[in-house]
């Protein structure tokens, strides 16, 4: 149950005057979580991740190429690479999943660094508008489109677009988030905004700049509160994603009869942190 109603508040990461180091620090901070093994839990959080699309998906992941359709700076892309190809790999299949990264705004030298360490994951080489691509993969896979943490960066209207591509276009729907407006959110979120404090040490020891900005002028600290807390207000909870498409369903700008949506959330972080997903997949008629 939602405790407060959604708004669309901004995001320091989002903005053009956010410093370029923040970002960074940002980015190494999703990455950590990602690869983070949770008490209690044998695997990461990619991996476990990689545990929800070989439940949920009704094919074998082979049939897939896994579109990261807003994939920044590569995100969780090279670790679910990893961890579903090892799997498959176990199991004997045939050829491996391949990972394609797409974005409006391309991070070509993080792109470039992921792809030239991986034969499995290959990029777009122009930017592509999520909102309105028909399609991303032509060579006869199915198309399963990707949203990592990033679905609730965009606004009601920019939201009902991609969905709309999404359904028109390709062939299975996954948004992962980690935020929700919920309790169990909230406090995860509060755990993770204290995390700056010991990977200031970790990763920035040598940079002056940084420990200004984390211990005598806390800039830092108060940019991932800001921006945890405005993720989890920004959040959608998966029936008003499902509320999203039934209005396009109405204005008659999509068709969701071949199409069956469920959504739902996995502990993968204990003891707050629940990694939220939605799926929409395609009936295949064959």
């Amino acid at each position: 149950m939602a405790l407060f109603p959604r708004f669309q508040l901004f995001e320091i990461e989002d903005m053009p005057w956010c410093p370029s180091w923040l970002r960074e620090y940002a980015h190494r901070a999703l990455h950590q979580m990602w690869n983070t093994i949770g008490p209690g839990r044998t695997s990461s959080t990619a991996a476990q991740a990689c545990d929800i699309l070989v439940s949920k998906l009704p094919n074998e992941p082979g049939a897939y190429t896994f579109v990261d359709a807003c994939a920044g700076a590569g995100g969780p892309t090279p670790m679910l690479e990893r961890s579903l190809n090892s799997r498959l790999k176990v199991l004997g299949a045939k050829k491996p999943v391949r990972f394609l990264l797409a974005d409006l705004y391309p991070d070509w030298a993080a792109w470039k660094k992921i792809t030239s360490a991986s034969e499995n994951i290959t990029h777009v080489n122009q930017p592509i508008d999520a909102t309105t691509v028909e399609r991303y993969v032509n060579d006869g896979t199915l198309e399963c489109r990707l949203f990592n943490l990033c679905f609730h960066h965009f606004d009601d209207v920019q939201a009902a677009k991609i969905l709309r591509s999404a359904v028109n276009h390709s062939d299975t729907l996954v948004i992962f988030e980690m935020t929700q407006r919920n309790l169990p959110a909230l406090l995860n979120t509060s755990i993770v905004i204290l995390s700056p404090l010991i990977s200031t040490l970790l990763w920035f020891w040598w940079s002056p700049l940084h420990m200004v900005f984390t211990y005598l002028i806390p800039i830092v600290p108060l940019f991932f509160a800001w921006d945890g807390f405005v993720s989890c207000i920004r959040t959608r909870s998966g029936q008003e994603i499902r509320d999203i498409i039934a209005r396009e369903e109405a204005r008659g700008s999509l068709d969701t009869s071949e199409w069956t949506f469920h959504y739902g959330q996995t502990k993968v972080l204990p003891p707050f942190g629940n990694l939220y997903w939605f799926i929409g997949v395609k009936n295949r008629k064959d």
